[in-house]
């Protein structure tokens, strides 16, 4: 049976991506109920499976922090900072999963990575999730501490020359982009397969709905539901970054794009935005690859080194 459906899925899947399917299929098929819970273990059981062999050989300093926000409210913060490091460049990264699944754990081994192939330091937020936490509070918690890093950048292992930027994948990305909206002062942002229209009605949506894509319609539903409040949230610049006007201190943007990915257009048409105000942009296709491959380097290992080398090739030009 699940010959026959490997058989029908999409021919343009490459052999990494069949393999991460074929993996899925068999041994964490989707809840038949989208609940939180299984959610959540699915997501958390499905990385560190995924990522087995990988987990544990970063050989820098690993440090975990927190960053009170408000009088009862801390972000932890986990600072990767690799044995060669340069100091040139720090980037704050946030996690994807929908705002509402994933974690710090989940994104250990990518982040570790690009720490190492950068020699910088990376640091991994843990802002608050849906549904617990709806729009804005994910986003506000990514904007504070954002500003308390860059306003106290030397204690958190930066130099006061230090370029700081901001990162994140998928709902991470659409942080990242948003957040430089909020704090004009930072120096680039690396958005990979960011979702930035809750619209969700690109010609790439529509596309790519089928199981062996991962993100069909159902979880992408499922998703928006629990990360916003109401349909009004959806109009909101700041958790759909398409629908603003203004561009005005928006720092350059490295696009890193899934091909059979639903939210691939979301970036094609955020890009355009930002050329035509000016910024510097550079975008990265990544063949023959659906959506969440960036955290999964176990199971995608040439496509998340394509992706890898496009960030270091990013920042070293900057």
């Amino acid at each position: 049976m699940i010959e026959s459906k490997i058989n029908d899925w999409d021919p343009r899947l490459g052999d990494e991506a069949r393999a991460y399917t074929s993996f899925i299929s068999q041994n964490f098929p989707a809840p038949k109920n989208l609940t939180l819970q299984a959610m959540r273990e699915r997501s958390e059981n499905v990385h560190a499976k995924v990522n087995e062999k990988l987990i544990g050989t970063f050989k820098g300093i690993e440090e975990e922090r927190k960053i009170k926000i408000d009088e009862n409210i801390d972000i932890p913060i986990t600072i990767y900072t690799p044995a060669n490091v340069t100091k040139d460049k720090m980037v704050i990264y946030f996690h994807g999963g929908g705002w509402t699944i994933a974690s710090r754990k989940t994104h250990q081994t990518i982040v570790n990575m690009l720490a190492d192939a950068t020699k910088s330091i990376w640091i991994s937020v843990a802002y608050r999730l849906s549904p617990e936490h709806k729009f804005p509070i994910w986003l506000d918690d990514g904007c504070e501490v954002t500003r308390q890093i860059l306003a106290n950048k030397t204690a958190y292992g930066a130099d006061e020359n230090t370029k700081i930027g901001v990162a994140g994948d998928s709902a991470g990305g659409l942080i990242a982009a948003s957040v430089c909206h909020t704090i004009k002062n930072l120096d680039f942002q690396i958005l990979v397969y960011g979702a930035f229209d809750f619209a969700d009605g690109t010609e790439s949506h529509k596309e790519f709905t089928s199981s062996e894509h991962i993100l069909t319609p159902a979880v992408l539903s499922w998703f928006n539901s629990n990360a916003l409040r109401n349909e009004n949230d959806k109009k909101d610049p700041r958790a759909s970054v398409l629908l603003y006007e203004s561009f005005d201190g928006i720092p350059p943007c490295l696009f890193i794009v899934a091909e059979l990915d639903p939210l691939r257009d979301d970036s094609y048409e955020y890009q355009k935005k930002l050329e035509k105000a000016g910024i510097k942009t550079k975008l990265v296709l990544i063949k023959d690859v659906i959506h969440s491959f960036f955290s999964l380097p176990g199971i995608y290992e040439k496509t998340c080194g394509q992706a890898i080398e496009a960030v270091k090739e990013f920042m070293d030009s900057l």
